[in-house]
């Protein structure tokens, strides 16, 4: 929800007001020569804003996530934080303007880059780490890729996401197209699935994966692994390609987020432990 931060109210030129106003117009004239710039505290259409969504993210309550950034942005300037749970509604929200920041997945950002004339900014680290493998697993009994047909495959990511990184691992667009996706809430809510025989097969990140092991041993146990992604990146800060110079106070505040607890509370939320600006690099793992 954006929040307006200046009401349009009619100025009456007052024999007080004149000399003001007239003051103030010096003064900026003044910044301009001397090359200072003028603090701009809101866009034109309200605070700066990070648009946030990613198939790939386990989020229980939205709410709480836009509190938790909003509380950090707030004390460095006119920022807000929105998350969406729906890609067409994230989507349609970003078409309108580029006044904002981009808070998504790589599989995402590879997608809309060039139509959307965006560049990446960061990348999310977790444990000192920048990249991620997804890994598609199944319980005791099964049959491999052969049987996935008779039963659901869950995933924490949305149906798109995951039929292409089926089709990645299994090499088999066919199957990957048939294949019934269970869509739930987190990853470790697909191992569980698997667990409890809703699900034939779950995809899910090698990290869920390392946690089941401390969460359910037995489960962890039972889980047999099928196939692996290729390394990914984590969740990527991207603005526009023109214009991002006026969004380089939220970037900073972005990349400062570890250093503060409220920042940190943020960004486990998303679980992430801190950024790494990209570089050349890390290009070509970000071209579609």
């Amino acid at each position: 929800m954006t929040t307006n931060f200046h009401r349009m109210v009619p100025i009456r030129h007052t024999g007080i007001l004149r000399p003001l106003c007239l003051l103030t117009l010096m003064g900026l004239v003044c910044l301009s020569v001397l090359g200072i710039p003028a603090v701009r505290t809101v866009s034109a259409e309200g605070p700066l804003t990070i648009f946030f969504y990613s198939s790939e993210a386990n989020i229980n309550n939205y709410k709480a996530l836009k509190m938790e950034f909003d509380n950090y942005l707030s004390k460095a300037g006119p920022y807000e934080f929105q998350p969406f749970s729906d890609i067409a509604t994230f989507e349609g929200q970003i078409r309108k303007g580029s006044g904002h920041l981009l808070l998504l997945s790589s599989w995402h950002f590879s997608r809309i880059q060039q139509d959307l004339s965006l560049k990446p900014v960061m990348v999310g680290i977790r444990d000192g780490e920048m990249f991620q493998k997804r890994v598609l697993v199944t319980g005791p009994g099964s049959g491999g890729t052969d049987s996935m047909g008779s039963g659901p495959v869950a995933s924490a990511s949305n149906v798109q996401h995951t039929r292409s990184v089926l089709k990645e691992m299994l090499e088999n667009d066919q199957k990957a197209a048939s294949v019934r996706i269970l869509t739930v809430p987190k990853d470790v809510d697909a191992l569980m699935s698997v667990g409890f025989e809703m699900a034939k097969a779950a995809v899910t990140t090698e990290n869920a994966l390392k946690n089941l092991e401390n969460l359910d041993p037995v489960l962890f146990k039972r889980i047999r692994t099928l196939a692996e992604s290729r390394p990914s990146l984590l969740l990527i800060l991207a603005a526009p390609t023109d214009g991002a110079a006026e969004l380089e106070g939220l970037i900073r505040s972005v990349r400062e987020m570890p250093d503060d607890p409220t920042g940190l509370n943020a960004l486990k939320m998303l679980d992430l432990d801190g950024w790494k600006t990209i570089d050349p690099s890390d290009t070509p793992e970000l071209e579609g």
